[in-house]
């Protein structure tokens, strides 16, 4: 492996500055997290500001999917790094997500052996506006012990945004919206999926029933975080 002298670094880092996944100032050995797990992806007040998704109240009874791994709320330093991500179109904080992700995937589901790990689809539209689906751009920095597919789904083009839609339009909405791509076998697997963030679980049930439909033995997921008080 290629090492990188401290002279070489302290180069690149003049060169490309690290900023905070949360507010985007720039940061330095004055001014990053003091948490040895953040510090090269938040600033101390951003730091500060996450709020983890300790003591959530989320009941699976009626999901698609066995469990679900989530490490932050969507509120302070979280939720301003998710809004750079998915309406500024700032990749930046993708790395902070995705190690907060694989953090708790590793805490969550230890034990558990997967054989596809994939993400929730966007549609041809939705790409073409946005430029890339968020959810694998997480996935895609997410170190799992599977093999990697992601355009094991697809999304219809009819169904739109979900966002704006309150919860009952939501799984409407989003019912019949995912098939297994072509060529794809799932019978028997262990499947992992990833979203960005989890409101309703509407999306979540959506693809867990498509992929169990299709034979899978069992549903796992994860997000960046929870609207869920």
């Amino acid at each position: 492996m290629l090492k990188i002298s401290s002279e070489a670094e302290k180069f690149l880092s003049i060169l490309f500055p690290q900023k905070c996944a949360s507010c985007g100032c720039y940061l330095d050995e004055e001014n990053e997290s003091d948490d040895i797990l953040l510090a090269h992806f938040l600033c101390k007040n951003c730091s500060d500001n996450l709020i983890r998704a300790e003591g959530i109240s989320y009941d699976l009874r009626h999901h698609g999917y066995e469990d679900v791994a989530i490490p932050l709320r969507y509120e302070g330093a979280g939720r301003d790094a998710m809004l750079r991500l998915k309406f500024a179109l700032d990749i930046g904080s993708v790395p902070f997500l995705a190690n907060e992700m694989e953090r708790e995937i590793r805490t969550k589901f230890y034990g558990v052996k997967f054989d596809t790990f994939t993400c929730v689809p966007a549609t041809k539209t939705s790409l073409s506006k946005r430029g890339f689906n968020q959810s694998q751009l997480l996935a895609e920095r997410i170190e799992v012990d599977a093999y990697y597919d992601f355009s094991l789904l697809t999304k219809d083009e009819s169904t739109g945004v979900q966002h704006t839609l309150g919860a009952a339009q939501r799984r409407r909405n989003i019912e019949n919206a995912y098939s297994l791509s072509p060529g794809r076998n799932v019978h028997g697997a262990t499947i992992l999926i990833v979203d960005d963030i989890l409101t309703t679980g509407a999306t979540l049930d959506a693809c867990a029933r498509t992929l169990r439909l299709a034979g899978a033995s069992a549903v796992y997921a994860a997000c960046a975080m929870t609207a869920i008080q």
